[in-house]
């Protein structure tokens, strides 16, 4: 007879692999059969055995999330990705499953990590992921680069209600998602982000009217202005000029009109405008990246190399990623003769420049 130790000792033995093979053998067999909630439990119990099987993380996660159980999903996801640290469908399904707890911080964090992976992977993953990006990004106050994932999503495939939906909020600089969008402003995010995902397009003829109806019903809205004019700059300038000017009329502390006219201005070569504009800009947003990157430039082009490092540095500080922040910051320590300053910086931008290279569609 067995004695109460052997008893305990046999009851805390490990799994055989036999145990551990006929469970993903059948978790397979039911999940093929369409019996989901009977191969998600399978799965559970070999991955008790087995907690690092990869395939298992992968097709239990996935079932949950396909029964729209998140506080399932995310932790199976989240042991995947640690294991398969460089699996791009890993974090998307993560920051997914995230999402769709409404932890958007988590989400924006683990979608980034799909971006550095170059959003690897399916078609279909691949597009879920810059969409939901795009939105999280929004949702934390990163309107511009949501746009630029979301105009790079357009081109990738083509327009979408959802893209709609988000280049509207991201074009209004709403720190919403979509199921955010309060009744009353919804029919101005579809009617400026029809125009905006219209323009993401490359149709200009369909753009133009979209643009020109969202501002009949919404006159007083500087961001429909902005994104009217910032549209326009590449077919009608002066019109586009006059819309960003009307949008800075409307809120003088628009950053994104301010740093738009400094920038025209500066490409223009009316240094004199573009460093009024660019001044307004740091004044609006001192914390803003985009404001001591443009007066940094327009500094540069003054010949005022003391000032415009000095910018150029708070820029780096603000945003290290911004490639072209640190060419301009090379440029300016160049020029001072700074030659070690300019050398290290020159190789942050080839390398950042590298990176985004490789992560573009």
């Amino acid at each position: 007879m067995l004695t109460l130790i052997a008893i305990l000792l046999l009851s805390q033995s490990p799994a055989k692999p036999a145990d551990f093979s006929a469970l993903a053998r059948d978790a397979a067999v039911a999940r093929d059969a369409g019996r989901l909630d009977d191969a998600f439990a399978l799965y559970t119990k070999a991955l008790k055995i087995r907690p690092d099987w990869d395939e298992g993380l992968w097709n239990a996660g996935s079932i949950a999330y396909d029964k729209d159980r998140y506080s399932d999903c995310a932790p199976l996801f989240r042991r995947l990705a640690a294991i398969k640290s460089d699996l791009a469908p890993a974090w998307t399904m993560l920051g997914l499953c995230e999402y769709g707890l409404h932890d958007y911080d988590l989400a924006r964090k683990s979608l980034l990590q799909t971006e550095q992976l170059h959003f690897d992977g399916p078609a279909e993953l691949s597009r879920a992921a810059r969409l939901h990006l795009a939105i999280v990004l929004t949702k934390a106050g990163g309107f511009e680069k949501a746009l630029i994932l979301l105009t790079e999503l357009t081109r990738m495939d083509h327009k979408t209600q959802d893209i709609a939906i988000a280049a509207g909020i991201a074009g209004l600089r709403k720190p919403w998602v979509p199921s955010e969008v309060p009744e009353p402003e919804r029919e101005k995010v579809a009617l400026l982000g029809d125009a905006m995902s219209t323009g993401m397009e490359l149709d200009a003829k369909g753009a133009i009217p979209k643009f020109e109806a969202a501002l009949e019903k919404y006159p007083d809205i500087a961001d429909i202005h902005f994104r009217f004019g910032a549209f326009l700059m590449e077919q009608l300038p002066d019109r586009g000029i006059a819309e960003i000017k009307r949008a800075i009329e409307l809120d003088p502390k628009h950053i994104p009109a301010l740093v738009g006219l400094a920038s025209i201005y500066l490409k223009n070569g009316d240094l004199k405008a573009a460093g009024e504009y660019g001044l307004q800009a740091i004044s609006a947003g001192p914390d803003d990246f985009a404001t001591h990157v443009v007066y940094g430039r327009v500094l540069l082009e003054s010949d005022d190399l003391a000032r415009a490092t000095s910018e150029l540095e708070t820029a780096v500080r603000l945003v290290p990623d911004s490639a072209d922040a640190h060419y301009s910051l090379a440029t300016a320590y160049s020029r001072l003769g700074r030659r070690e300053d300019a050398q290290r910086e020159q190789e942050e931008f080839k390398r950042l420049r590298k990176v985004m290279d490789a992560g573009h569609p």
